[in-house]
């Protein structure tokens, strides 16, 4: 079924299958679009993206897709990479992806480089793989052990709070403050709060 997915005849194929009512046969439901999957193969770098990655787009929800990654026992990674097209397919603008870069953690940035690759061969968009692949990640430059220290703050939620609170900032200004440019607002949204 994969290889039928990002095949020449996928939409011919599938169409007949739904016509002889065999999907139920490979566990697709009737939820399964067919129309938007080959929309996205027609546009698809095919050469190079996953079955998985075309395959998601003939869902509408991350839920149908986990019921068929069950019952075709997907790997992790074909998991993670459907989940992620699901969820972010719909967005292009870059700023949207080097937030959602900065927000993974470092042990994890390998799934988002493999899940992004196939969610822009998956479009053909090469410049905004390519803009992202070039662009050097930068790192928040406060920890909460340091915001407890600079501001006085009890352990507990309100680090939390605060760390995301200069972290949004943070971003909003291009990544462009520094310790003490988020030190000196996180201060100011503090004593706000306590008065």
């Amino acid at each position: 079924m994969r290889q039928i997915v990002v095949g020449r005849f996928a939409e011919v194929i599938l169409t007949k299958m739904k016509d002889l009512d065999l999907f139920h046969l490979i566990n697709l439901r009737h939820t399964f679009r067919i129309d938007t999957l080959c929309k996205q193969h027609a546009l698809a770098d095919l050469e190079s993206v996953q079955p998985v990655s075309i395959l998601s787009y003939a869902f509408d929800h991350h839920l149908e897709f986990g019921k068929l990654r069950r019952d075709w026992k997907m790997s992790m990674d074909e998991d993670y990479i459907g989940m992620f097209l699901i969820k972010h397919r719909h967005r292009s603008d870059i700023k949207y992806f080097q937030d959602l870069l900065v927000d993974t953690p470092k042990h994890c940035r390998h799934k988002f480089d493999m899940a992004f690759r196939e969610l822009c061969l998956s479009r053909a968009d090469r410049g905004l793989l390519e803009t992202i692949e070039k662009w050097p990640v930068p790192e928040f430059p406060l920890r909460g052990d340091q915001l407890i220290k600079e501001l006085g703050l009890p352990k507990g939620p309100l680090v939390s709070r605060y760390f995301t609170m200069g972290k949004t900032r943070w971003k909003e200004n291009q990544y462009s403050m520094d310790k003490e440019e988020v030190v000196s607002y996180l201060k100011g949204e503090y004593e706000k709060w306590k008065s």
